[in-house]
């Protein structure tokens, strides 16, 4: 889950990032904010990535405490 998750976010972030690049080479108007809005959107992709992995992570080993203090009664 997680290789896809950082495929699926890396896809993205590299054609919000080249199309901002574009603009940019070509001088097209708002190129700048374009591209600015590409950086924002691939840290805030790759930031829930991570958050969503290591909220997995952890719902795993609380899941796992439960069925142990379920199991003993």
């Amino acid at each position: 889950m997680k290789r896809f998750l950082f495929i699926y976010g890396l896809v993205f972030s590299m054609i919000w990032i080249g199309y901002g690049l574009y603009s940019v080479f070509t001088n097209q108007p708002s190129a700048n904010l374009i591209l600015g809005f590409g950086i924002a959107f691939s840290v805030v992709i790759c930031a829930a990535t991570w958050f969503s992995y290591w909220l997995m992570g952890h719902y795993q080993k609380i899941d796992a405490m439960a069925k142990r203090i379920l199991a003993k009664n």
